[in-house]
């Protein structure tokens, strides 16, 4: 049996029509006929990917993690808060990925070297407070 009319015309008045949801099929989809020929239809992937977090940016936020909470320990957690905030620059700057983790890591590095800074101008306060009470008087 053979099938005789147009699927875009009416055949009652011999008018082209629109549909407006076939018509909003994208390109390559393949269309299904009557018979069952070819019932698979191409759906575009609209899944959105995860940005790809930079080790860069990661790195920037462990060492901003370690510098806050070893910010008693200068030397250590002022350079890792230096080369932390440097990381998280550089991957923001260069769109390495990841610009979520690297803003927290410039975040908290700043943190951590204005507690650094803290630390030891306290600890020389501290130290020469120490040494002016210390002092002996005969």
């Amino acid at each position: 049996m053979e099938n005789n009319f147009n699927d875009d015309v009416i055949p009652e008045t011999n008018e082209k029509y629109e549909d407006s949801v076939v018509d909003s099929i994208p390109e390559g989809a393949k269309t299904i006929k009557a018979d069952g020929t070819n019932t698979s239809v191409a759906v575009p992937e609209t899944t959105q990917e995860a940005e790809p977090s930079s080790v860069m940016a990661i790195i920037s936020l462990v060492l901003g993690i370690f510098s806050v909470v070893c910010c008693c320990s200068t030397v250590p957690a002022f350079a890792a808060s230096v080369i932390g905030l440097i990381l998280g620059i550089i991957s923001i700057k260069y769109k390495y990925g990841g610009k979520p983790l690297a803003t927290a890591g410039i975040i908290i590095c700043s943190i951590g070297i204005a507690l650094s800074i803290f630390s030891i101008i306290a600890g020389i306060i501290g130290s020469a407070v120490t040494g002016l009470f210390s002092l002996s008087v005969y």
